[in-house]
Order: structure tokens, then C-alpha cells, then sequence
């Protein structure tokens, strides 16, 4: 008997607490930036710097980052993505909540900086979070 009123009464519990607001799709949203890059040695440590913000209520799910680094590392919001030849994966998707971020290319060492062509493109959805 006791266990059916605590299975009835955990079954109420969970029907009655609402553990996460319903997310609605709002739109894709496509991030890119290129740029051709001529210093060879001692550039500047950031290159293609751009800030987006997700508005309050919504929520970005990022699908995928296509970059092409040479000698920078491409950063979200300050967390580096491994490079291709380190067989380190990054995980996808990666969930923002509403706020602002950004991405660029950077170095950890100016001296390793290098002339080339740079461009990412990050692609996301969008969503509504609903009460």
C-alpha cells in the first residue's frame, strides 16, 4: 500500500512542476566573416572580432562552426575551438542562453601570427522560449 500511495503521489508531483519552459522555433541564423590578412609577424592579437546578442526569452543553438584558422584560433565568447589537426572534437550543439557574445580569431602569442585568408561561418537556430 505504501508503495502505490508514493508512486501516486510522485506521479502528481511530477504532472503538477513544470521542469523547463516549451522552446517554439523563431529562424536560422547565419554568422560569417572573411577577411585576408597581410602582416606576417607581430599582428594584432584579435582579427574578425563581431558580437551578437541573443534577445531576452530566446535561445541560440549553435549546429556547426566551419572555419578556416591558419595560424589564429577561432574563440566563442572566450572558449577556443580546437584546431583540425589536434583530432580534438568539439561537441555540437552548443546552447546560448539570452545575452551577448562574440567570436573572432585570435592568437595566444602575437608572434604567431601569420598572413593568410581567415573566415568562419557559424550556423544556428533560433528559438522562443514560451512561459
Amino acid at each position: 500500500m505504501k508503495k502505490i500511495v508514493s508512486t501516486c503521489v510522485l506521479l502528481i508531483f511530477c504532472y503538477i512542476t513544470k521542469a523547463q519552459n516549451n522552446l517554439q522555433f523563431n529562424r536560422v541564423l547565419l554568422l560569417r566573416a572573411d577577411s585576408i590578412s597581410t602582416c606576417s609577424s607581430n599582428c594584432p592579437d584579435t582579427i574578425l572580432f563581431r558580437s551578437f546578442t541573443v534577445a531576452p526569452d530566446k535561445v541560440l543553438k549553435i549546429e556547426s562552426i566551419n572555419y578556416n584558422p591558419g595560424n589564429y584560433v577561432l574563440f566563442l565568447d572566450g572558449s577556443s575551438f580546437p584546431r583540425i589537426t589536434t583530432q580534438i572534437p568539439t561537441t555540437f550543439p552548443i546552447w546560448l542562453p539570452s545575452g551577448t557574445y562574440s567570436i573572432y580569431f585570435g592568437t595566444f602569442n602575437t608572434a604567431n601570427s601569420a598572413s593568410g585568408q581567415y573566415s568562419y561561418l557559424l550556423s544556428a537556430l533560433e528559438f522562443n522560449v514560451v512561459q
